[in-house]
């Protein structure tokens, strides 16, 4: 349903979303996600996070909803959060999870998204 990958020299958080999910799988991902973020944190980072979401399934409304919420009261918040798909419907959706915070952004690909996260980090390490 999902697997994560982080790189901690630059503390960025990768998600790949799979399938169909549950409330549970939500919860699952949570936990994950978390215990992530908190291994960057003992780097002195923040994390920020990239998602995937090409192979996912189209979400029930309540998984949508759960997502949003978890995007706003997540105790260890990104710094910045890209998402990203090429299907239509799942553009949508991904959309609609985005749309509750600034610091999150939608694109058609990998590439995009992360570009958008690194300029992030360029910024912060010029003079």
């Amino acid at each position: 349903m999902h697997s994560i990958t982080t790189d901690l020299g630059s503390g960025i958080i990768e998600v790949e979303a799979s399938g169909f999910w549950t409330l549970a799988h939500v919860e699952d991902f949570l936990r994950d996600l978390e215990r992530e973020a908190r291994s960057v944190l003992a780097t002195g980072k923040r994390h920020m996070l990239l998602c995937n979401f090409t192979r996912a399934a189209i979400q029930p409304q309540e998984v949508i909803a759960m997502l949003q919420r978890m995007a706003l009261t997540m105790p260890l918040r990104s710094r910045k959060v890209a998402l990203y798909t090429n299907g239509k419907l799942a553009r949508l959706q991904v959309k609609r999870i985005a749309s509750v915070r600034d610091d999150m952004a939608v694109f058609d690909d990998r590439a995009s998204a992360l570009a958008w996260m690194l300029t992030d980090m360029q910024q912060r390490a010029a003079p």
